[in-house]
């Protein structure tokens, strides 16, 4: 009986270990391939533009210090640059697709600012709109890891 109490630390340090994440909520981890060690990775493509010929993107996620996003979009046709950058979180599942990773950029920021990136594979994103939706168009919304 007066082992008891040594008998019981090890389920309670059992007790508060924190377990995985669940599907709609985040976590603060590195972008999904976990074969993947890199603390930084880049992801380019032309986007769709209503009024240009295209919007040349490159995505680059920071894993170290704190998920650190740099986004630069270029307006084929108009040579203007629009730089950004801010946190990223990730997100497990969409209205779609509850097992679907995702992107969230500038989760803290004004929602015009957000963007969402769903992750097609480890060396795919495709955009999705501000609802976490796939965009319905024939146009390609997708950006390539770059090696």
């Amino acid at each position: 009986m007066k082992y008891l109490p040594l008998l019981l630390l090890p389920v309670v340090f059992a007790a508060c270990q924190s377990s995985g994440t669940t599907a709609g909520q985040s976590d603060n981890t590195a972008v999904n391939p976990a074969s993947d060690t890199a603390t930084t990775v880049t992801y380019s493509g032309t986007l769709p533009c209503a009024d240009c010929e295209g919007i040349v993107t490159e995505l680059t996620l920071q894993r170290l210090p704190e998920n650190h996003f740099i986004l630069k979009e270029t307006y084929q046709g108009k040579n203007q640059t629009f730089p950004s950058e801010g946190t990223y979180t990730i997100v497990h599942g969409t209205p779609a697709d509850p097992g679907a990773t995702v992107i969230h950029l500038n989760p803290d920021k004004d929602r015009n600012l957000q963007r969402y990136y769903q992750q097609v594979n480890d060396n795919e994103l495709l955009l999705l709109d501000a609802d976490q939706k796939t965009i319905q168009s024939g146009h390609n919304y997708t950006l390539k890891k770059v090696l």
